[in-house]
């Protein structure tokens, strides 16, 4: 009787360690995500970020942009906002990993708000939906993908 109880000790003990173990071990992160979901008032985009990467074998810096410190990307929403707004204006630096990514719209590091005359010119600075056009469409263009008025909702939901 007694080993029974030993043996059945055992088993729900190593299942019991084997489980601290799985926890205590974080999974690996994906290089690449599979998927994107991009909210916008045209509709919802599901965007298949492996199948572009891996299949089309479209290399990151085409889509996203580089230059900071040790060549790491940023949001797409730290620089392209859905519009430029109050706040955008006021939250959009949290997204930046340190003042030398300030130098790439302003002429220095900012230390609080600016005066209407110190702002970068939003003209020259795509919205996110405008960005997103100009790189996506622009792209489907050449590689033969849908793009044009009528290819809307190959990519946007309904």
């Amino acid at each position: 009787m007694q080993r029974r109880y030993f043996l059945i000790s055992l088993i729900v003990g190593l299942s019991f360690l084997v489980a601290v173990i799985g926890y205590a071990i974080p999974p690996e992160k994906e290089k690449v995500p599979a998927r994107v979901v991009l909210d916008n008032t045209g509709g919802r985009v599901l965007f298949s970020h492996r199948t572009h990467a891996e299949e089309y074998h479209t290399d990151c810096a085409d889509c996203h942009h580089y230059g900071l410190e040790g060549g790491t990307s940023l949001p797409c929403g730290a620089c392209h906002p859905p519009e430029f707004n109050d706040e955008f204006r006021l939250n959009h630096q949290k997204a930046f990993p340190d003042k030398a990514a300030c130098l790439r719209c302003h002429d220095e590091a900012p230390t609080g708000p600016l005066a209407e005359g110190e702002r970068p010119d939003i003209e020259s600075i795509p919205t996110r939906g405008d960005a997103f056009h100009t790189m996506c469409q622009g792209c489907h263009e050449q590689g033969g993908g849908p793009f044009g008025a009528d290819a809307c909702y190959q990519c946007h939901e309904r």
